[in-house]
């Protein structure tokens, strides 16, 4: 039970790697830069945009199967 558990996360792990590398990697690097780079700093949630951006282009680089 517990191997099947643990086969299934792994597997949907790896099958959506590029979707996290873009939401939490990307994310942070665009979180960063809109910090920091722009007039944009004091909103409120600036964070949902940088990582709404960086899980965008990870959903894009899962179905189409490689980066842009």
């Amino acid at each position: 039970m517990l191997s099947i558990l643990l086969e299934k996360t792994l597997n949907y792990i790896s099958n959506w790697g590029k979707f996290w590398f873009g939401l939490i990697f990307l994310g942070s690097i665009f979180n960063a830069m809109l910090e920091k780079f722009t007039l944009l700093s004091g909103t409120p949630y600036i964070w949902v945009l940088a990582f709404g951006l960086g899980a965008l282009i990870g959903l894009v680089a899962k179905i189409r199967g490689v980066w842009l």
